[in-house]
């Protein structure tokens, strides 16, 4: 009988020992405050984000698939500075199908406040692909106006599809935002964009989404990740000097981990 007491006093002593080696093997997160573009205000540490979805450009054109990914170090709690890719890929309308690429580097100013991060943020952008490059090759040919069923309008249609993924080269900007953590799993974020580009394009992104923080309901990634959120985001579009009257929208939904 007192071998079994021992025995049932060492097996408690051992479970009581892993539960506390567990719970000391959490990660504390820190703010952890979901931010656009599936990134996150942490404070410290790195924060890695990606999304993928589909871009409308204009009522006219057709829909693209839109990938991007995010990388975001914080230098101190109030400075980070980081750099994202976005592809767009597809058919734009029945002529052409394009692959479209723009990358950005930023430096962001944060101002958190609780559950609350507002942030400012200067933007170097570098665009590698025109469709003008495209579209001129195919009015050219000899034969643009001989297509079975073209339509004598097609042409405005097409320049607005082309309008929009014709900037080139670099463009520089700024971007305000915020993001909320307004309960535990939940936060929303918004953001507004700014970009000028050296072909004398305007363009303004609005950016509002939703989080999930994933990393609460996830044991693993409590003990792991510094964060961790689903994303949910839409992108309302605008270009100015271009003389396209629509906005284009887009939606995503992302993966974020904080490490």
């Amino acid at each position: 009988m007192k071998n079994v007491f021992l025995w049932i006093c060492c097996f408690a002593l051992s479970a009581f020992a892993a539960e506390v080696s567990s719970a000391d093997s959490t990660v504390a997160s820190g703010p952890n405050i979901a931010l656009t573009r599936s990134s996150v205000y942490l404070g410290k540490g790195v924060s890695i984000g990606v999304a993928g979805g589909v871009f409308n450009p204009t009522e006219d054109c057709d829909c693209l698939g839109v990938w991007q990914a995010q990388l975001e170090y914080f230098y101190s709690p109030r400075v980070s500075g980081g750099l994202d890719v976005r592809f767009f890929g597809g058919d734009l309308d029945s002529d052409v199908m394009i692959l479209y690429q723009r990358y950005r580097m930023n430096v962001r100013f944060h101002f958190p406040f609780n559950r609350l991060d507002f942030f400012a943020s200067p933007v170097i952008g570098l665009e590698t692909t025109d469709i003008e490059e495209f579209r001129d090759e195919w009015d050219n040919r000899e034969d643009r106006w001989w297509k079975p069923g073209a339509k004598l309008d097609s042409v405005d249609r097409e320049k607005s599809c082309e309008k929009m993924f014709s900037l080139d080269g670099f463009s520089i900007g700024a971007e305000l935002g915020a993001g909320w953590r307004f309960s535990r799993l939940w936060g929303l974020t918004g953001g507004a964009l700014y970009e000028y580009n050296f072909s004398r394009t305007h363009l303004l992104t609005l950016s509002p989404g939703v989080a999930f923080n994933l990393r609460d309901v996830w044991g693993w990634a409590s003990r792991t990740l510094l964060s961790s959120w689903i994303t949910l985001e839409l992108n309302f579009l605008r270009y100015f000097n271009r003389g396209v009257p629509d906005w284009g929208s887009a939606g995503f939904i992302g993966l974020q981990i904080g490490i």
